[in-house]
């Protein structure tokens, strides 16, 4: 409402005499302008309880948190059933979950962080900061390391090749040659893991364990390809040369402390240790649907057989501080603390006046880095890689409908997140399940989380 100037004020007064109707109607209109949008986070939160609720009823998973934050920074949660099982201990914001994969946008925001400050090229090779990749192979034949036959890369891999896993680097598996070489090579990509097949030492530290994926041939070419696998936690090994720090230290000195993500490490914070959530392995008997094709309506979704634990809390190897601080797959966190790095990701750099990137880089990261060959499995599904996150590409072939721009991923144990940046919002899922039809409520959450 336009400010009136004093002179006018005597026809002010003489106006409200006569009309104070009118006067109502203008205080109405200038509350209306000045008042916050109405919020849609309630009926929004209500219909993702609704559809977490019937996955803990179903037994697909113990228990669920979830979040949403609006484009004027509010917020509104939801916490359905157990954290475990065993002891009855209920889901509630102190809850700690292993977030496995959601560790990746984390390691990729610090590579970047050192981008900027000069530290970092993301087009330089990889063999800068680790000399071992100077000697990087591309697979041709063979299923063993005595009858392995390998290629010369046909240029340099570069940190970009990396952040957007178009490196070729895969990780240990038993669906192809190069899966079983890594395995044959101890090359770990979680916490703890045991690496079937394998009876060597373990790599003792992050640069011994990033000599070992060097040592590893490449499945494709650099750049031909988008390939999931470990490319992220050798970035962990980059940050570490570039900062002289262990990833870890970078982690809580330049992110969670100016984030207050408190609870985030790649171990159990003290005084954390009896809120860390059990694991479950979801038990069905019928097949569940592919991760390409579980748009399912939930009433299709089969109640089922059982939860196994997979990490007792009291065993679990995230409760010490871990050999290998692995940047693609190791920290845990709370939904709390995941919303405030979300938040800065969808705040396009900063939250609440703490800024740890430029707004260039965030754009940077949300823009596709994939070519149309290398990113054909994504683009089929909606989205393609950016730099250490998914980005949605067409709402209408992506799981969840999310607007285009929307940058995401998930976690092994059933964690997803998503940020625009374009408006501000963020979505955050918190579960600790493998399995089952655990997808079938990520689509749920999802599009509960964007009203669709």
């Amino acid at each position: 409402m336009v400010k009136i100037k004093h002179i006018f004020a005597a026809l002010i007064v003489s106006t409200a005499l006569m009309s104070p109707g009118l006067i109502a109607a203008k205080e109405t209109a200038k509350a209306t302008a000045t008042s916050p949008t109405p919020s849609v986070l309630p009926e929004r939160i209500a219909a993702i309880r609704t559809v977490l609720q019937d996955g803990v009823d179903k037994q697909v998973a113990s228990g669920f948190s979830a979040a949403l934050v609006d484009s004027q920074g509010r917020m509104e949660t939801t916490f359905v059933g157990l954290a475990d099982i065993e002891t009855g201990k209920p889901i509630t914001k102190d809850t700690v979950f292993r977030i496995y994969s959601m560790t990746k946008p984390i390691t990729a925001v610090a590579i970047m962080m050192l981008v900027e400050e000069g530290k970092v090229n993301l087009d330089a090779p990889v063999s800068t900061y680790i000399p071992s990749f100077a000697g990087a192979k591309v697979y041709e034949s063979g299923d063993s390391l005595e009858t392995l036959k390998t290629v010369p890369v046909n240029r340099p891999l570069t940190v970009r090749d990396l952040m957007r896993q178009s490196a070729g680097i895969a990780w240990w598996g038993n669906k192809t040659p190069v899966e079983k070489l890594y395995a044959l090579n101890g090359i770990e990509r979680a916490p703890a893991e045991l690496v079937p097949g394998y009876t060597g030492p373990r790599a003792a530290n992050l640069q011994e364990w990033a000599d070992r994926v060097a040592a590893t041939p490449l499945t494709n070419q650099p750049g031909e390809a988008w390939t999931y696998g470990v490319a992220i936690d050798v970035l962990g090994r980059i940050v570490e040369v570039a900062s002289g720090q262990s990833l870890g230290t970078f982690f809580k000195n330049r992110i969670f402390t100016p984030l207050g993500m408190t609870h985030t490490g790649f171990q159990v914070q003290p005084g954390d240790e009896a809120n860390l959530a059990n694991a479950y392995y979801a038990s069905v008997s019928s097949k569940p649907p592919t991760m390409t094709s579980h748009l399912v309506d939930l009433k299709e979704v089969p109640k089922h057989d059982a939860l196994r634990p997979a990490d007792p809390p009291a065993k679990s190897p995230f409760l010490s501080p871990p050999l290998l601080e692995l940047g693609g797959a190791g920290l845990v966190s709370t939904l709390e603390d995941y919303v405030r790095f979300a938040r800065m990701v969808a705040g396009k750099g900063q939250v609440d006046g703490v800024r740890l990137l430029s707004e260039a880089s965030i754009a940077e990261m949300g823009r596709d880095q994939l070519d149309a060959k290398a990113s054909t499995v994504l683009t089929k599904q909606g989205f393609s890689y950016g730099l250490g996150f998914g980005v949605v590409l067409d709402s209408n072939l992506y799981m969840t409908r999310a607007p285009v721009g929307t940058m995401l991923w998930g976690g092994a144990a059933g964690t997803q997140f998503w940020a625009n940046p374009q408006t501000g919002e963020v979505g955050v899922l918190m579960t600790q399940s493998v399995g089952g039809y655990l997808g079938a409520y990520h689509t749920g959450f999802g599009r509960a989380s964007h009203g669709k």
